[in-house]
């Protein structure tokens, strides 16, 4: 099993969440900042089987918008081992 982690722009945090959940993938979502200028973004936390780590990845990679700055990205995406899961 893997965690993602994605930090993202809030506005492509709309589209992103929809398609991944059109997908049948839940997601928790939570506000953030960061960064040089601490614009807005979001943080998605997605608990996935490995198989589904690639598909997952591309599904944010397209709905992701053009960033308009140069040298911004579209997302950071960490992929964790997860040893253990457990719902109470």
């Amino acid at each position: 099993m893997k965690l993602l982690i994605c930090i993202l722009q809030d506005s492509d945090k709309d589209s992103v969440v929809k398609a991944l959940n059109k997908e049948e993938y839940r997601i928790t979502v939570l506000p953030s900042s960061g960064a040089y200028f601490r614009r807005g973004n979001t943080t998605l936390f997605i608990g996935i089987e490995d198989k589904q780590v690639n598909p997952v990845i591309e599904i944010i990679k397209e709905n992701c918008a053009e960033p308009k700055d140069p040298g911004l990205k579209r997302a950071t995406i960490f992929v964790l081992n997860v040893n253990k899961f457990e719902q109470v």
